[in-house]
């Protein structure tokens, strides 16, 4: 007869972190120690701390210590893992009551100085987290809207992974405002997906002033 240690208690899987992660197609039995890693460094970011017990990325690393290398002959891939990532990070902070706003996730990016190239950066990182085009009041918008009265200044330079933290920590405040609520987008001919039309018409009617 197998010895059981009385005082060991079972993983408690977080439910909620789980709701997420089969809103992304994410199947965490086969998530391997690669991509634990991945999830943990993009809520980080998100975040802007260590992702608590109960998040996507602490499930990951549990589910990841059962089988390192993976179980699927095809890993998830990137975007399902930011899109999980970011969707959980603004779970967490909507559960603790904070609120991401646009000045604490711009990691001092100037917009009266951004060029055109670093807020293209923007653009692509941030619609890459979101799993959509960022709408207006977001910082990739604001940053597109900035550069498009300077788009030739080359002496303001940003690092790119300065732009992709930001776009990272925007992504997750949009989430959190809009609730994380894990909304289907569309999936377009070319591959890209986009928001609901319902989505993109409340996107349209927002100002600046709403995600201030």
């Amino acid at each position: 007869m197998p010895v059981t240690d009385e005082y060991t208690k079972p993983h408690e899987v977080s439910p909620e972190a789980t709701r997420i992660a089969a809103q992304c197609s994410l199947d965490l039995g086969a998530v391997g120690k690669n991509e634990a890693r991945k999830i943990m460094s993009l809520q980080h970011k998100a975040l802007g701390y260590r992702p608590p017990p109960g998040s996507l990325a602490s499930e990951a690393q549990v589910a990841a210590s059962k089988h390192p290398d993976g179980i699927s002959p095809s890993p998830p891939d990137t975007a399902s893992l930011r899109e999980a990532a970011i969707k959980d990070a603004a779970r967490i902070e909507i559960e603790r009551g904070r609120s991401l706003s646009p000045k604490a996730v711009s990691c001092g990016i100037d917009l009266d100085r951004i060029g055109l190239a670093e807020a293209r950066k923007l653009m692509s990182e941030e619609h890459k987290a979101l799993g959509y085009r960022p709408p207006p009041g977001s910082l990739a918008a604001d940053a597109q809207a900035a550069a498009a009265k300077h788009p030739e200044n080359k002496d303001y330079s940003i690092d790119p992974q300065i732009l992709t933290l930001a776009a990272l920590k925007d992504a997750a405040r949009i989430a959190s405002e809009r609730g994380a609520t894990g909304a289907k987008f569309v999936t377009l001919s070319d591959g890209r997906t986009e928001e609901p039309p319902k989505l993109q018409s409340e996107a349209r009617n927002r100002g600046p002033d709403d995600y201030s």
